[in-house]
């Protein structure tokens, strides 16, 4: 293997594929990143066995081959090199790499050893980048951060005609929304696929630049995995197997109260009372009135705080409290001025809403001992 590849196109590509890497499985080259070399370029391959990515850079090749070498070793040290082109060769599984008065060698190991990915077939659905960002920033908060009970660190898609319906809830919250305007096969109306939150939040996270405004989704059921293609970048994910629960069985018809307040200012409230957020269950209350809103955290050890807003009310007058990380993992996805909360009573969910309709955030609240 020889090429010739611009230093900053490499640091690029495994700043992407390093998002694969795991350094806690059972198999050491599981750690590493394998770089293929053919006459349409550089491929640089990762995978835990539950995420797997794919990145395509532009080379000169001199000659193909491959090798798998340390992912985080490879990184750090191309991370340091100047921008301009370097030269890579593969001679006995050892890398060199040369370039602006640079010269290293890294021991690799043998390509062979290296799980096979998958690759799209090419049978996408077109999605627009921003719109998948934007919504599934929004949702996964929601998801469970441990897989104790693997449907609940996934994010439901459910299939209808042009649209997917998202959902995802660790029990003490859930958050839906929709990517509509899609053109889906016929095949896929009515279907319910869960895909981890941790793959669709990483995916986010690589397309964060900006540079990509549109990216295909292929699902294969039948080797239940879903690829993602977007230009140079191919991710793969399992799907996770198991029944979502019916979280339409939460979702409140009606309220008692309605508020409308500013965003910044409900952040930047909750942000203060979580400071003396008590109990040790992160716990504020919110209490409805004539139009005012009164944010209050307070801890016996730590002290109190309490902010007064004010904000449009329909309704009833009403005590509640919740767990104020629920709230800023909610209000930190939102980037809208105003939202909109309603509930039907001082123990029933909260219900968070923008003009956006096909958002709605709900947090259950938590019962207080008198």
């Amino acid at each position: 293997m020889k090429i010739t590849v611009l230093a900053e196109n490499l640091k690029r590509g495994l700043g992407i594929v390093l998002r694969g890497v795991t350094s806690k499985g059972t198999l050491p080259i599981l750690s590493g990143v394998m770089m293929k070399v053919s006459s349409d370029g550089l491929e640089l391959l990762t995978t835990d066995l539950e995420i797997s990515f794919r990145v395509k850079i532009g080379v000169k090749v001199k000659e193909e081959g491959e090798i798998v070498v340390p992912a985080k070793l490879l990184f750090d040290l191309v991370s340091g090199l100047p921008v301009g082109p370097v030269d890579l060769v593969v001679e006995k599984q050892t890398l060199s790499i040369s370039g602006g008065g640079v010269k290293t060698e890294i021991v690799g190991q043998a390509a062979e050893e290296f799980p096979s990915l998958p690759k799209s077939k090419g049978k996408v659905v077109k999605i627009g980048v921003d719109d998948f960002r934007k919504r599934i920033d929004r949702v996964a908060v929601s998801a469970a951060r441990d897989d104790t009970q693997p449907v609940l660190s996934g994010i439901l898609w459910s299939f209808s005609k042009d649209k997917v319906h998202l959902a995802a809830t660790d029990r003490y919250r859930l958050g839906v929304d929709v990517l509509s305007g899609l053109k889906l096969d016929e095949k896929m109306s009515g279907k319910k696929l869960i895909l981890p939150a941790r793959a669709l939040q990483e995916l986010s996270r690589v397309l964060s630049d900006g540079q990509i405004r549109e990216m295909g989704v292929e699902f294969d059921e039948g080797n239940q995995q879903v690829v993602f293609v977007a230009e140079s970048v191919e991710m793969v994910s399992r799907l996770i197997a198991g029944d979502f629960p019916p979280f339409e069985q939460i979702l409140p018809s009606d309220h008692k109260v309605r508020i409308e307040i500013e965003r910044e200012d409900l952040l930047e409230a909750v942000k203060r009372a979580s400071l003396f957020a008590g109990d040790g269950a992160n716990i504020i209350k919110l209490q409805i009135s004539d139009n005012k809103l009164q944010v209050r955290g307070a801890d016996s050890q730590k002290g109190r705080s309490e902010s007064s807003l004010e904000v449009k009310t329909d309704g009833e007058n009403m005590e509640m409290a919740f767990n104020s990380r629920y709230l800023l993992d909610y209000l930190g996805t939102v980037d809208e001025d105003k939202v909109f909360l309603e509930s039907e009573g001082e123990l029933k969910p909260g219900v968070f809403k923008i003009k956006d309709k096909g958002f709605v955030q709900v947090v259950m609240p938590i019962r207080l001992q008198e």
